[in-house]
Order: C-alpha cells, then structure tokens, then sequence
C-alpha cells in the first residue's frame, strides 16, 4: 500500500495543470508555436481567449476540421504507364535506358512537388497540431525517397502518418511496419523464412518502439522470424502477407513462447514498461526541447500506459501541464529548418516561395524532407 500511496503522489506531483489565471498572451504564443508552428497575433488572441484548457482542445480535437487540400495529381492511378514500366523487359536496352531515365527525372520532379505540397500544408493548413505531428513521425520512422525512389510510396505513407498521426502507438506501428515505403527502405519485402531480416526486427526494437539495451539478439532473431511474410507487391503498390514465406514455428520473444506472427511481435513490443517510456521521452523533446526528468518520463509513461497507449490524452496532458510553461522550456528550443521556415511564413503571413526554392533552401540548411540521413532521422534540438 505504501508504494502505491507513494506512487499517487508522484504523479499528482508531476504534470499539473497549469492554472488559468496563469494563462496570459506569451503562454498562448509558446503553446502556438510547440503544438504547432507558431502563428499571426490573430490566432494567439484566439487561443488566449479561450483559457488553457479549451486552447489545447481546439489543437488536438481536430477530427471535425474539414481538410480540404486536394492529394497531387500524379497520386491518381496510371494505368498507362504502369503498363509501360512493366513491360520494360522487352524493350531493347537503349530503349529500357531512356524509359528509365525517364521514370527517374519524372520521380524527382514529383518528389519536389511533394515538398512544396507538405511545406503548404504545415504553413497553411487547418490542423497545425497533426502536421507537426506528421513531421515527428516523418523523423522517427525515417524513410528516404533515395532508396523508395517513388514519390506516390512516399506521398502515401505521409498520408497514413497524418490519419494516425494522434491515435494508438500499437496501431501506427502495424500500419508503419506494413507501409510499402517503409517495407523497400529497410529491405523487408525480401525476408522468408529461409532468410529472415534481422536487420527489420532490429530497427523496429532499437530505433521505433523500445530503445539501446532493451532486447536482446535472441528477440531480433525471433521477431525477424515472426516477421517473415511481410512483404511489397510492386504490381499492385500495396502490402502483401505470403503465408509460404511465413516461419510459423514456435518463437521466444520476450520470454514469452508461441506462434507468434509480425502483429504479434509487434504487440509484445508495445507491452514492454519500456516502450512507453521511449516514445513519451521523445515526445516531450520534440515538443518541449529540453531532457526530461525521470520523474516526468514516469508520469508521463503512466498515463499513456493508462490510456490505453492512445496519444490525445498525453498531448493534452503535456500541453495542458506548468512543466510545459516552465522557464526551461518556454523561448528554449532550436527550431529545425522546417520548423523555422513555415514558423517565420506563418508568423509574418507571408507566402511561401516556389516549391523548389523551398526544397533547396531546408535542403542546404541540412533537412531535405522525404530524404532524412539515415534510419534514425534528423538530430533535434542543438544537433541543429
């Protein structure tokens, strides 16, 4: 009893709501420009008016709001040249070396209007909240079009980051997991029980979901096995489940023994303490831009656990808390080039330049969007 009375003390301790006669135009501001990408004096006044509690309702409950962007034009189906890529093989070589060449140019041209089209979307949109939370997710499940080399593959997976963007972790990590993007970049289409990919069940413990040290070579080996199967039909551009690719064998994972599939695996994954705790500490950095304390991770990894591993109660709670306000955070983070660039549009309320210019410009400032580095994305904060 004494453990849990001690355990309802620390989280009452942490994560208080700050106070409504506490709430003023800079703590409006801080909220606007960290849930969001800041934003005109006009829609500080909004969110100031509405007290902090109905504030950080209006940026998370945003289901109602109508999305009216229309997708590219080249997202559409084409059957045409579907045809022609897929009958490439009987073409003579100069001829496949054209089509190709072609194919790649037609690709990059794609991919800098699907810059510009996200960049509109962030600067312009009415959902603030679930476009910055699709440019955390874009970081934390890191896929590059240089390897994908199809802007449809990746406009799609961009679009299953925004309808995800706020619901369950078990949810979003299935639907990543089985993203035809993210299934080329880190080469899963190619795992059968024969030759699991390691490299996969890895990525998914250490990189997306648990963390360094907290799974051993065992659980990669297994989870790799419980993996097989999953793969990428390139004539239809969708996922696949090949039940003869699958190990079905018995697996350890975890401790835990069964026939455990790739949703099992994944399952076993989001149930470990430290998941929570991994995903909540990365959170609070991207929005808040400061290390949390252990005691704050705790707190914040107890209600997320208690909520199912469901998003929207955590934001509220982290955008609703004193530590979010706190001096430590407020006017302390290092924007990223993409944070910074549609912060100042938006701030200013101007118009972004020609798509290409942006491409160029969060290009040279080192955050070249649909391309991030490596499988661990971009560095935040002082890495910029």
């Amino acid at each position: 009893m004494r453990c849990q009375r001690q355990g309802c003390v620390h989280l009452n301790r942490m994560l208080k709501p700050l106070a409504a006669e506490k709430w003023d135009y800079g703590k409006a501001a801080h909220l606007l420009n960290r849930a969001g990408f800041g934003g005109p004096p006009g829609e500080i006044e909004a969110l100031l008016a509405l007290g902090p509690e109905k504030a950080v309702d209006r940026l998370v409950d945003d289901e109602a709001v109508p999305d009216l962007t229309p997708a590219p034009e080249w997202t559409k189906p084409d059957p045409e040249r579907a045809r022609q890529l897929a009958g490439a093989q009987r073409l003579s070589p100069e001829e496949r070396q054209k089509l190709q060449r072609e194919e790649q140019q037609r690709q990059r041209d794609r991919l800098v209007e699907l810059q510009g089209w996200w960049l509109q979307r962030m600067a312009y949109g009415p959902r603030p909240l679930r476009e910055k939370m699709v440019l955390f997710w874009h970081g934390h499940f890191a896929t590059s079009f240089e390897k994908v080399r199809d802007a449809t593959l990746m406009w799609r997976q961009n679009e299953m980051f925004r309808r995800l963007a706020t619901g369950n972790w078990l949810e979003l990590l299935i639907e990543t997991a089985k993203d035809p993007a993210m299934l080329i970049w880190l080469d899963q289409a190619q795992s059968r029980k024969e030759r699991p990919n390691e490299n996969f069940a890895r990525e998914v413990m250490e990189v997306f979901a648990l963390g360094e040290g907290e799974y051993t070579e065992n659980d990669v080996a297994e989870g790799a096995r419980a993996l097989t199967g999953w793969t990428y039909d390139r004539a239809a551009q969708r996922f696949a489940n090949r039940p003869a690719w699958h190990d079905a064998g018995k697996k350890v994972i975890f401790g835990k023994e069964g026939n455990f599939d790739g949703e099992d695996f994944l399952e076993l994954i989001v149930s470990r303490p430290a998941a929570g705790r991994f995903i909540t500490r990365k959170l609070w950095r991207f929005f808040a831009g400061t290390e949390p304390s252990e005691e704050l991770v705790g707190a914040l990894a107890s209600l997320f656990r208690r909520s199912g591993n469901e998003f929207k109660p955590l934001l509220r709670a982290m955008f609703c808390s004193e530590e979010f306000y706190s001096p430590a955070v407020r006017r302390n983070q290092v924007k990223s080039p993409t944070q910074w660039l549609v912060g100042s549009v938006r701030m200013l309320e101007r118009e972004l330049p020609p798509a290409a210019v942006c491409a160029a410009m969060t290009r040279s400032l080192g955050q070249d969007l649909f391309a991030p580095p490596n499988a661990k994305g971009w560095d935040e904060g002082v890495g910029w």
